[in-house]
């Protein structure tokens, strides 16, 4: 598994200006690796589950996470979510049992 570590830069600051009011901070988050992030959310409707096609192009199988929300207000959100399949391409998003609801997934592919 392949780690990065992020370090905030302040975009302001790289230019000099003499202002009378000092600018807000623009802060960016700065990387020594190629990282792709994609976030999103599938719908259950009384599936067990679902296939997802990813937005962004990645070179190996990234690594995902996924929690089940209870966004119909009626208590069925209580299910386990895991990931049975994952291709470069797409990924099948599985629940315990079927359930109506929706689950969110967080897509992360750090490159080498």
């Amino acid at each position: 598994m392949a780690s990065t570590k992020f370090v905030k830069k302040d975009k302001n600051r790289f230019r000099k200006v003499y202002p009378y009011i000092r600018a807000r901070p623009r802060n960016q988050f700065c990387s020594d690796k190629e990282v792709i992030i994609e976030i999103g959310s599938v719908s259950f409707d009384n599936d067990e589950y679902v296939d997802y096609t990813f937005d962004q192009k990645y070179t190996s199988a990234p690594i995902i996470t996924a929690i089940s929300v209870d966004s119909e207000s009626n208590n069925q959100a209580d299910v386990n979510i895991f990931i049975s399949s994952v291709s470069t391409t797409s990924v099948r998003i599985n629940a315990s049992q079927q359930f109506i609801g929706t689950v969110h997934f967080h897509i992360i592919e750090i490159g080498t």
